[in-house]
């Protein structure tokens, strides 16, 4: 009987480490360098989403301006007002030794900081739609402003955005008195007299048509008047204008 001799495997002598292709933790260099240029896509496809879709007002919760200028382009809100749209941002604190945030807003008047800590970055669409990033920091869409099309809770963060905002501003929040006007609407009064159409008033004031128009509506209410004659006669007649 012939015994079977088995050979030892054989073995390959290698010298110094293998390189590895790519290290073992954490993103590869393309995922590295393709993360800005994913948050940019995202901030753009965003403020294109909200230019186009805003009817009426924009308003925004922003603990930490610095970080929010990665999730939404910084001139967004100014085109959004030469539109005649009506935007209002409560912000945060600045960094120490940073100028103060949204330069422009707050030369405007629709700009302030807040008199309370923010926890997140939130902005609330014609006060019917939310856009909000996810709770958890480490979830991927944590960096992203999301929209969350919940009526009720984007118009009960809305009543509470203007209260936190005549805070802010520094705004008497007690009524008019009975048969008086505020500035606002002494501005519409006189437009209103002027004669001039609906879009012209509205581009004179700064506003959208339909805020101008609700806004008119308001007014009648406010003069027990049924028509804009009549606001007119309650105007003259109580030395309004």
């Amino acid at each position: 009987m012939t015994a079977e001799i088995v050979s030892p495997p054989l073995r390959r002598h290698v010298r110094g480490p293998i390189p590895l292709r790519r290290p073992l933790v954490g993103p590869a260099p393309a995922q590295q360098a393709a993360a800005p240029s994913t948050a940019r896509s995202a901030a753009a496809l965003l403020g294109a989403e909200l230019e186009e879709l805003t009817r009426d007002e924009l308003i925004a919760l922003v603990p930490e301006p610095w970080l929010f200028e990665r999730m939404v382009p910084p001139s967004l809100f100014t085109r959004m007002i030469r539109k005649g749209l009506t935007v209002r941002v409560l912000h945060g604190p600045a960094r120490a030794g940073e100028p103060a945030p949204f330069p422009a807003l707050a030369r405007l008047g629709t700009a302030a900081p807040t008199t309370f800590a923010l926890p997140y970055p939130v902005i609330v669409r014609d006060r019917s739609v939310l856009y909000m990033p996810h709770p958890d920091p480490r979830h991927p869409m944590a960096g992203r402003l999301l929209p969350q099309p919940h009526v009720v809770a984007a118009r009960s963060l809305a009543v509470a955005f203007d209260l936190a905002w005549a805070a802010a501003a520094g705004q008497a929040q007690a009524p008019e008195p009975p048969g008086q006007i505020n500035a606002e609407q002494r501005e519409i009064l006189q437009v209103l007299s002027n004669g001039v159409t609906d879009d012209h008033a509205a581009a004179q004031l700064h506003m959208s048509r339909r805020t101008f128009a609700r806004r008119v509506a308001a007014l009648m209410d406010h003069l027990g008047a049924t028509s804009r004659f009549q606001v007119g006669v309650q105007a003259v007649r109580r030395g309004l204008i």
